[in-house]
């Protein structure tokens, strides 16, 4: 196999790669265009319901701290 073979092959395989991340970054991009266009076309209740799953969806802030000082003072309870 000669040197341009070689660096044909290469090549090739860092084309496929190339295309690859291009196909997942325009699938997620389009994925998040039909999104916002979603919020964009909603109406008010279904804006609210929305921002109600995401603050659903978002872990506690405060949960770490809680955990800690629940852990630093145990209550007396039985």
């Amino acid at each position: 196999m000669s040197w341009w073979d070689r660096l044909r092959a290469a090549l090739g395989r860092e084309t496929a790669e190339a295309r690859d991340l291009i196909d997942a970054t325009e699938a997620r991009l389009d994925a998040d265009l039909r999104r916002r266009e979603a919020e964009l076309a909603a109406g008010p209740d279904e804006q609210l319901a929305s921002t109600l799953e995401e603050i659903a969806a978002e872990p506690d802030p405060f949960a770490e701290i809680r955990a800690r000082i629940e852990a630093d003072h145990p209550s007396d309870e039985g």
